[in-house]
């Protein structure tokens, strides 16, 4: 009787404690990216449904979401928990058939890291920036917005050193506060003052005297096509350079005057200043066409004037 005891003791004590029989058990591996949360849903669920797995999306339990990939009996399980407004932390699972299949995660880590390197990286080399555009890259900010649903990262630039930011509004419906992220390191509450969501601008007011302004000189209305312009914004948070050319001029888009360029615009760009080879302001950024980064609509400096003239 006793041998029997002391076999049950070790059967029991085997399953409990060896962790490769733990059935059940779906804890993978975790690793922090500096994306905003959701940004990093957006890239995540883009690289499985380019993978071929069928993506659902489940919102869990303290703002975290859990997107799972399904491709026959391949399955990605990919938990995101927002660590900072600029932050998240990934838990990666992959299973085959049922069964934990860990070797698979570093494509997850390697895809996100490639990314990174891409948004990190500058477009052009510095060097290939005149100086006289160059000078305002200190009136560039970077602005979180937040939302019920997460936050919105996109970029602003100071048109007046006592604190008033201008940018986009696409982004800010519901939004009240956002903060901004001053080019020394420092945050600040911002206020939205006047909003326009029909002509894409809003004006953010900061309790904080500036160092460094934009001009609003009206002197170039009119713009060439194939002309070279520049752009500076904050996508991920890292002030980045870009150069472009017009590709048309004007055009109407949506019954909104826009300009059209080619120039790369990324995730987070929206609200980028744009000057011509002088460092004259010539607009600002407003997105991208969809499915082609490389295609992008400026808001002319004629329609920021209206809306900043206007009370």
């Amino acid at each position: 009787m006793k041998k029997k005891y002391t076999i049950y003791l070790f059967i029991l004590f085997f399953f409990l404690f060896t962790p490769w029989l733990a059935f059940g058990v779906r804890e993978g591996e975790k690793k922090l990216y500096p994306i905003p949360l959701i940004e990093i849903q957006t890239i995540l669920s883009r690289w499985l449904s380019e993978s071929g797995f069928e993506v659902t999306r489940k919102e869990l339990e303290d703002s975290r979401i859990q997107l799972k990939g399904i491709k026959g009996e391949e399955v990605w399980e990919l938990t995101l928990t927002p660590h900072s407004p600029l932050a998240s932390l990934i838990e990666a699972c992959f299973f085959y058939k049922g069964h934990i299949v860990q070797v698979k995660v570093p494509s997850v880590w390697l895809y996100l890291d490639q990314v990174l390197r891409g948004w990190e990286k500058e477009s052009i080399a510095s060097e290939e920036i005149p100086l006289k555009v160059k000078r305002y890259e200190d009136s560039i900010v970077c602005i979180q917005g937040n939302l019920r649903e997460g936050g919105v990262q996109f970029t602003g630039f100071v048109v007046d050193r006592r604190g008033l930011i201008l940018s986009t509004s696409h982004d800010l419906k519901g939004v009240q506060e956002v903060t901004v992220y001053l080019p020394d390191g420092k945050q600040q509450k911002g206020r939205l003052v006047k909003v326009d969501l029909q002509q894409d601008l809003s004006l953010i007011d900061i309790p904080l005297k500036l160092a460094s302004s934009i001009p609003l000189n009206p002197i170039r209305m009119v713009l060439k096509e194939g002309e070279k312009v520049y752009s500076i914004g904050c996508p991920n948070h890292h002030r980045t350079f870009f150069l472009g050319t017009i590709e048309s001029p004007l055009r109407q888009v949506n019954h909104l005057p826009l300009v059209q360029v080619q120039m790369e615009v990324q995730p987070g760009s929206s609200g980028s200043p744009v000057f011509d080879r002088d460092g004259n302001l010539i607009g600002m950024v407003k997105g991208r066409f969809r499915g082609d980064p490389y295609t992008g609509f400026m808001i002319p400096l004629s329609t920021i004037l209206e809306f900043l003239k206007e009370k």
